[in-house]
């Protein structure tokens, strides 16, 4: 990596949200914040963990942790695993969203602004939810994206896609689940983002490929204010309604297409855990 993608690089910090309640999985998160579920595919590690093992393998330094629901019990673990490597002391701190994450994920995310020295204008802002397993593969192709767009990033947001096959996506998931679909058009060689649109599968009724959105953007100093600025003037609770609001506004999104062998799992409800833990054991067969 060059000098100069090297400084880029620093610039990256990566918002993890950890904020909800997870209330589709009932019991389970009723005591136990969703981050910290323990994952038989993950080789009984926390979603958390994994994710911030693999953005340390990724030369990422600098990790914010937003909390709101039982966040004393991810705080407590995060102390856990700083004291056990030492090194993780510099690169993660944890936010606290305070009575915010109950407005929704948008007003937790805002809750970094809140934080000197963590919220500067030289910073670049990767926002990904803290409930989600994502393939390394999949993260390593999003921040080398990332890494050669060092121009992009500084005129407008980004978000990523993959274009997938519906009968696919149905194996991974339960008809009553929703999902984010991209609609995009090509402007020079940048595609952008036209709108994003929030669907159940079982209202999709023709078998084709869909452009579904991956839970990750990227964000710059500048936009984020443009975005809190905006918190006492509507009532969205999401990034992906803020963001279509803006575009209606005339501003541009860019969307980069990640490869469709790459996989993420969202975790709703006790099926996808018993379909992850299925794929693991499916892969291990395999092997």
């Amino acid at each position: 990596m060059s000098l100069l993608e090297n400084k880029f690089k620093d610039k990256i910090k990566v918002v993890i949200l950890c904020a909800g309640e997870g209330k589709r999985l009932k019991e389970i998160t009723r005591t136990r914040p969703k981050p910290l579920l323990r994952i038989k595919a993950l080789d009984n590690e926390p979603i958390l963990y994994n994710t911030i093992k693999q953005l340390i393998d990724l030369g990422i330094k600098r990790i914010g942790i937003v909390v709101g629901h039982l966040g004393n019990m991810i705080n407590n673990f995060i102390v856990k695993i700083q004291q056990s490597n030492k090194s993780l002391y510099s690169k993660i701190s944890v936010i606290n969203s305070k009575n915010e994450y109950k407005r929704g994920p948008l007003h937790s995310f805002l809750s970094i602004t809140n934080v000197p020295g963590f919220f500067i204008s030289e910073s670049i802002y990767v926002l990904i939810p803290g409930d989600i397993i994502f393939d390394f593969g999949l993260l390593k192709e999003i921040f080398s994206l990332i890494l050669k767009s060092k121009k992009e990033i500084n005129d407008a947001p980004f978000f990523f896609y993959r274009k997938i096959n519906q009968k696919i996506l149905k194996e991974l998931r339960t008809k009553k689940k929703l999902i984010s679909l991209v609609e995009i058009k090509q402007i020079e060689q940048y595609n952008i983002l036209i709108k994003i649109h929030q669907v159940k599968l079982k209202s999709i009724l023709y078998n084709f490929n869909l452009m579904q959105t991956i839970p990750v953007c990227v964000l710059n100093y500048k936009y984020i204010n443009k975005i809190l600025s905006l918190k006492k003037k509507n009532f969205f609770k999401t990034i992906w309604e803020t963001i279509n609001y803006l575009i209606s506004k005339g501003d541009k999104i860019y969307a980069f297409e990640v490869a469709n062998n790459l996989r993420f799992h969202d975790i709703d409800n006790e099926h996808d855990l018993r379909y992850i833990h299925k794929k693991k054991e499916d892969n291990r067969r395999s092997d």
